[in-house]
């Protein structure tokens, strides 16, 4: 079921704002066999760039050293649409409603220590301030 058809956020302030709002996206790589891996991970939006932190070896730091082209999205449910709008009798007509912003670019492993600083400061901060402060709460020592 379709119901608005396909509506697409053209302000970049938009997209930004809600990059910002956001702390999980997915990261889409192709693997040494030509299948794409889609990886979900904790991101931020930094200075027109989305920073994720990774361990120093893995799948995903391999493909992108062999292939940069990368994927990335990144989504929020809004709303959930029972089939009864159209007809009761058919569940197949029940849909969702969802924002999402998907992105093509190149990914590059950030070697320069201040830019990692920098990125590492701004996600533990993006998760932080999403985080749901009645179930835990997170400090960070140094």
């Amino acid at each position: 079921m379709q119901l608005l058809g396909r509506l697409e956020i053209k302000s970049k302030e938009k997209i930004k704002e809600f990059l910002n709002k956001e702390h999980v996206g997915r990261i889409a790589s192709i693997d040494e066999n030509g299948y794409p891996q889609i990886i979900p991970m904790n991101f931020v939006f930094l200075d027109d760039a989305i920073y994720m932190h990774s361990h120093t070896k893995g799948e995903k730091l391999e493909n992108v050293t062999r292939n940069e082209k990368v994927g990335f999205e990144v989504d929020k449910e809004l709303e959930f649409l029972p089939s009864y709008f159209e007809d009761p009798k058919d569940a197949s007509l029940a849909d969702t409603l969802y924002i999402s912003v998907v992105i093509k670019g190149k990914g590059e492993i950030v070697k320069d220590k201040k830019e990692k600083t920098n990125a590492l400061n701004g996600l533990l901060r993006n998760i932080s301030l999403k985080a749901d402060t009645n179930q835990f709460h997170l400090k960070w020592r140094f």
